[in-house]
């Protein structure tokens, strides 16, 4: 086996070791992930359809989490309501 068959077999080690992270390790290992592509294109020629589609799914995953999240922080445009103020109350100091 010649060192880019092994490494193909690392990258694909790796893929599929994705499935299983969530959030942050996620974002953490796809980043890594990318070095080592970018770093080896030979490499990646030796990768099999469902590695990439692995990838994809992975991708869509942190993408939707994303997504997600940034929907819970938007706020809903609503201004902060103020107090009411009763106009009518009686203000007078009797009885003190």
């Amino acid at each position: 086996m010649n060192e880019n068959e092994q490494l193909a077999l690392e990258i694909q080690g790796r893929i599929k070791q994705l499935e299983e992270l969530s959030g942050t390790e996620i974002k953490t290992e796809m980043d890594d992930l990318k070095v080592v592509l970018l770093k080896n294109p030979s490499a990646c020629q030796l990768l099999l359809p469902e590695d990439i589609g692995m990838m994809v799914a992975c991708i869509k995953k942190l993408m939707l989490g994303a997504k997600t999240l940034a929907e819970i922080k938007k706020p809903t445009g609503r201004k902060a309501s103020k107090p009411q103020i009763d106009l009518s109350a009686d203000l007078s100091l009797e009885g003190f």
